[in-house]
């Protein structure tokens, strides 16, 4: 079997809310090349330049743009961890970001067990990147014959994790803003979706 790419990142909902929703996304794609080449693209066409492509600061018509492109690409496939609560039910914040991005890491792998998995680095300090590792190790247990890389990398210097961003925040416009647009570009390249809220 051919060794995929997982793009991973998350996105949550701003802190004067009093529902709370975090979603942690991965773009699963059998063709890297493509995706940067897609990336650069859609990066290129911005009117303001910064030094990371996020979907907060890219106007709506490029973001729908490359939410179209990603959908119409067949090596792309999504996987999706989400919890949704008021704010005071989230507890310790940390443990639940590294819980979510360890179901949507496995849900990724239990479909293509040979991969490699970039995650939008989140932790400057090592104690933090171990404890999510070991997370994600932890629940890869469950995997027979897995064979994953793991990288926690900075957005600014790998471009392609911007196409989980760019998912991650469709996810939020229709979670928490009732806006539908933006995701029902992608969702049929959704493949799983846990709530680990329910």
């Amino acid at each position: 079997m051919a060794i995929v790419t997982v793009f991973v990142d998350e996105s949550f909902s701003a802190a004067t809310s009093d529902d709370y929703f975090v979603v942690v996304i991965g773009v699963i794609t059998q063709d890297r090349r493509r995706l940067e080449l897609m990336t650069r693209r859609i990066r290129k066409q911005r009117v303001k330049a910064s030094s990371e492509f996020k979907a907060s600061v890219t106007p709506p018509k490029l973001v729908k743009r490359f939410l179209k492109e990603l959908a119409e690409d067949s090596n792309i496939s999504i996987v999706a961890a989400i919890w949704e609560s008021k704010r005071d039910a989230v507890g310790d914040f940390e443990e639940l970001y590294r819980q979510l991005v360890a179901r949507c890491v496995l849900r990724a792998i239990k479909k293509f067990p040979r991969a490699k998995v970039h995650i939008d680095k989140r932790y400057s300090h090592k104690r933090g990147q171990q404890a999510l590792d070991l997370e994600i190790r932890r629940a890869l247990a469950l995997v027979r014959g897995n064979v994953v890389q793991i990288f926690q990398e900075d957005s600014r210097r790998v471009q392609e994790l911007a196409a989980a961003d760019f998912v991650a925040w469709a996810f939020m416009q229709h979670y928490c803003h009732a806006n539908a647009e933006f995701y029902n570009l992608i969702r049929a390249r959704v493949i799983h979706m846990d709530n680990l809220s329910q």
